[in-house]
């Protein structure tokens, strides 16, 4: 079957994910199905074959939310216009400590752009520089850039997290794992012991949904 004979239900699909890209909305699964009003699992299918021939692309295999998007042979087999690219601005808001914990300071660095293309990012979402090892075990390496989406609800246990320990005006990414009435939250490393604080002492500020790696972190400067 060629890029023209596509079932009416697949172009549809096509013309969805591409008004919802158009409108710089976050493209999933799940946000298609509630579009066309169809089970998730048919959009899963229809996205599969879609992607089959070339016209989005999706990597299921990745961690977090999958973003799907429309490859420029997918633009034009869609007929939809293609509007400008909205270039999303997500602030560096300074460091954050992936060993132990350090201030949170909450002043912009900087601002980089383009990242929604390769990792699950939205309006309003930030960036934070690593220091620290705690968090090697996963990848995530000092000078690394982690993503962080806002977030003050109760997270699931084992999810990675941004949390300030307000008695001492800290902030860390870590593993948050709760208790009944203590939070424990746990390193990616075995060289850190995890902390445990009463629930009441430390506030969630965010969720990790992505990070980025600079390269030169992995090598030791003491070495």
């Amino acid at each position: 079957m060629t890029h023209g004979e596509l079932t009416a239900r697949q172009r549809d699909v096509l013309r969805a994910i591409a008004t919802l890209e158009n409108a710089g909305e976050l493209v999933t699964l799940q946000r298609v199905a509630a579009e066309l009003e169809l089970p998730r699992q048919n959009i899963w299918s229809y996205v599969h074959n879609l992607q089959e021939r070339g016209l989005v692309v999706y990597n299921p295999t990745e961690r977090f939310t999958t973003p799907i998007r429309l490859s420029d042979t997918g633009w034009e087999v869609s007929e939809v216009p293609r509007a400008a690219a909205r270039d999303l601005r997500f602030p560096i808001l300074g460091e954050i400590a992936a060993g132990q914990p350090t201030l949170a300071e909450g002043q912009v660095e900087a601002y980089a752009t383009r990242l929604q293309d390769v990792l699950d990012l939205r309006e309003g979402d930030f960036l934070l520089r690593v220091r620290g090892e705690s968090m090697i075990g996963i990848g995530i390496y000092p000078g690394d850039l982690v993503a962080i989406h806002p977030q003050h609800e109760e997270p699931h246990s084992g999810e990675i997290m941004l949390v300030l320990v307000p008695g001492e005006n800290t902030a860390t990414l870590k593993r948050w794992f709760r208790d009944n009435g203590t939070v424990t939250l746990v390193s990616e490393n075995p060289d850190f012991k995890p902390m445990t604080f009463p629930t009441e002492d430390v506030r969630i500020q965010g969720c990790l949904v992505g990070h980025i790696g600079t390269g030169r972190s992995r090598r030791n400067p003491e070495r």
